[in-house]
């Protein structure tokens, strides 16, 4: 597990797909290199975001301290629902330089098995058809992804 970001050809291929994909390059994504989907281990890149509103239920996010740009009722977290499937050919390098990514990176790796847990149960939930509302479409990324790979 750690911080990453995703390549810009990627982000604009999936947005080009859905659109509830958070295509702003440069966005911090935690990577978790394995969760189980469809039978399948995976890769799976959760991104950051600064203004999950407050009726989002918990079990959709894990919550991390405020960044300046929180808005009020709003959280800053982990958000579940925006996942996407990813390989190692679209990450990017993600600079842990600034105080706040230094703690939330501290925070992340105390709640480790916590965050993939909770991952793995959405993903077990999303495989059965409960899907939350303004979620990504896991398997239409996971077809655009792989003919990426292979152009």
């Amino acid at each position: 597990m750690k911080i990453v970001s995703i390549k810009k050809d990627l982000l604009n291929c999936y947005k080009k797909i859905d659109s509830e994909v958070l295509d702003k390059h440069g966005r911090p994504c935690l990577l978790i290199l394995r969760l189980k989907y469809k039978g399948k281990k995976r890769m799976f890149a959760i991104p950051f975001r600064s203004n999950i509103p407050s009726n989002v239920p918990k079990i959709h996010y894990f919550a991390l301290p405020p960044r300046p740009s929180t808005k009020k009722n709003h959280r800053h977290g982990l958000h579940y629902i925006k996942m996407m499937p990813i390989t190692k050919m679209f990450l990017e390098r993600y600079r842990l330089d600034s105080p706040a990514s230094i703690l939330y990176n501290s925070i992340l790796e105390r709640n480790k098995k916590r965050i993939i847990e909770e991952c793995q149960k959405y993903l077990d939930l999303y495989e059965k058809g409960q899907c939350p509302s303004y979620c990504t479409s896991i398997d239409k990324l996971i077809v655009a992804l792989e003919e990426m790979e292979h152009n």
